[in-house]
This record gives C-alpha cells, sequence and structure tokens, in this order.
C-alpha cells in the first residue's frame, strides 16, 4: 500500500460523532434531513425546460454570489426586484425543503416563470434526467478546496440546520475529508462535474477569478448564457455583487434565516482567498494535499490556493 493510501486508510477509519438532523445516506451520499430521500427522488424527475439555468455547487463556494449575478444577468438587472426579494426565492434551492422558512426548492421552481435559475449542491448523478436531454445551461462554481473547508467549518458553526455541532476544527477537517458532511464528498461532486466539462452546456468558473476580476467573470457568464447586456447594466450589477455590497445587502445576506446565527458567524463571513492558512496547521495541510494528489491530482483542476 502506497503512503497515500496509508494515509488515507487513517482517515476513512475516523469514527464521526457528530449526526446531522435526520441524517440518511442515498446513493452513498450523506445528507441532512432538509434534503429527505422523497425530496430527492422527486428530483430527478423534474421537469426540465430548455431555458433553464442551473447553478450547481459545492456548500461553501460561492453559491449565494453565483446565484445573485447569474439571476440579475438572466433578468437584465432588475435590481427593483432583487432589492425587495430575497435571493433564496427568486433562485430556489432545488433539493432544500424547510417548511419553516416556507422554502420548499420544487415549489418554488415548478411555478416559476422563464428562465428559471436554479441552485443545487448535487454531484452529477443526482441532478434532474432531463439535463441530459434538454437544452439548457449549468454554470459550476469551484472553489480551494482548503477555503472552502475552512468557510463550511464556520457555517456548521453557526446553522442549526447542521445540529447543534460542537466539535473542533480538527473534527471537521476529518469529517471534511471523509465526506461525513452534508451533500457528501467534496471530491466526488467536483470529480463528477469536472467530466462535464467539455459538454457546451456547461461552463465552469472558479470564486477566485471571480475575487480578482468580477466584471470580467460577469463577461463570460453573459457570453455562455447568451445575454447581451448593455456595458452600462455590466457595470450595475458588477457593483452590486461585490463581496462587500452582498455581505451588506439583506437580499442576499441571509440574516432574516432563522437557522444561521450571524454572531457565531455570518452566512457571508470572509470571502477572502487564501484565509485556510489561518486555520489548517502544517500537518493538516500537507495531508489534505496527500490525499487531494490521491483522488483527484491527476485531473490537473487549476485551483488557485492565493491570489499572488
Amino acid at each position: 500500500m502506497s503512503d497515500n493510501e496509508d494515509e488515507k486508510s487513517e482517515v476513512i477509519e475516523k469514527r464521526h460523532e457528530h449526526v446531522l438532523p435526520g441524517e440518511h445516506v442515498y446513493e452513498g451520499v450523506l445528507f441532512f434531513g432538509y434534503t429527505p430521500p422523497d425530496i430527492l427522488d422527486a428530483v430527478k424527475d423534474f421537469e426540465v425546460r430548455d431555458s433553464d439555468i442551473f447553478l450547481s455547487t459545492y456548500p461553501k463556494a460561492g453559491t449565494t454570489w453565483l446565484q445573485e449575478l447569474t439571476w440579475l444577468i438572466m433578468n437584465d438587472g432588475n435590481f427593483d426586484e432583487a432589492i425587495q426579494k430575497p435571493v433564496y426565492f427568486r433562485s430556489p434551492f432545488l433539493e432544500f425543503k424547510d417548511e419553516i422558512l416556507n422554502e420548499v426548492g420544487l415549489d418554488l421552481a415548478n411555478p416559476m416563470p422563464s428562465p428559471r435559475v436554479i441552485k443545487s449542491h448535487l454531484p452529477v448523478k443526482l441532478m434532474p434526467r432531463q439535463i441530459k436531454t434538454k437544452d439548457c445551461k449549468t454554470v459550476v462554481l469551484f472553489r480551494n478546496p482548503k477555503d472552502l473547508c475552512v468557510s463550511y467549518y464556520h457555517f456548521y458553526r453557526a446553522s442549526s440546520s447542521f445540529g447543534d455541532f460542537r466539535g473542533t476544527w480538527e473534527d471537521f477537517f476529518y469529517m471534511f475529508l471523509d465526506g461525513h458532511v452534508d451533500h457528501g464528498s467534496w471530491f466526488d461532486f467536483t470529480r463528477s462535474w469536472w467530466a462535464r466539462r467539455e459538454d457546451p452546456r456547461v461552463c465552469i468558473l472558479y470564486f477566485e477569478d471571480m475575487k480578482s476580476d468580477l466584471r470580467r467573470e460577469i463577461d463570460r457568464l453573459c457570453d455562455f448564457l447568451e445575454k447581451p447586456l448593455q456595458e452600462g447594466v455590466r457595470d450595475a450589477i458588477t457593483g452590486h455583487c461585490l463581496f462587500d455590497s452582498m455581505r451588506s445587502n439583506p437580499m442576499t445576506n441571509h440574516l432574516d434565516v432563522y437557522s444561521i446565527n450571524a454572531e457565531v458567524s455570518p452566512l457571508l463571513r470572509k470571502g477572502e482567498v487564501g484565509d485556510w492558512k489561518n486555520l489548517f496547521t502544517v500537518t493538516q495541510s500537507e495531508l489534505f494535499d496527500k490525499f487531494y494528489k490521491d483522488e483527484l491530482g491527476n485531473l490537473n483542476i487549476p485551483f488557485k490556493f492565493t491570489l499572488d
């Protein structure tokens, strides 16, 4: 057995104490109770339209950011609606069911007029079957996994949706490597969507590129989505979607969501590239690198772990 396999076996053999509310495994993927099996079954049969735009991200990859700018692009910079209606009602979370918040993704998406901008954290195998046959588009947002892991740790601490998580950073670090977190393995999710990168209906963006030049990435999205917006509209969307603007915007910051304790950690926390260095130990970083190399190293995905 190789050194990498030894490290991987050590991680997988760990026993994780934290249990998610309504925890269950669906086709090998761990979920919390807000994504129940009946919803996952229904998602597969979801009626897809050719005009649909799916936003596929792993949790904490910059999902809300992508939702806001994509919705604005597809709705010709309709800021009047954007400042009055929360993004999670304008761009539904397909596999999510929260009856307290009255947010049931399928119920929101089904009657919604076209073009629909629909969020999902699902790997390809659990997405609606019709995405393979319809002329819909999918925007995939990747983020370097070290920053993502740190952001997800803070989200676990803050959100009651994941239960009363009282584990340490080290506990979560191993949970993440093992895929023992809501929506399962980041490695499996990433591998599944990277395999679709040559599909002309799929566009892969990177969080770090959005941080370094948001306007450039908005231009890329406009081209992919075939939305030739005027320069002034693109400029306005860029200003509206800067991270600090998003964090102070009540329609995107989720401060109204009962399950998120912003005093512990807000949904939109830092949005920085390289923040992982403030939490990862040298040993953890080296172990993560070995694990990544074993899982995805042969794919040559161009992640950026810092912005120079």
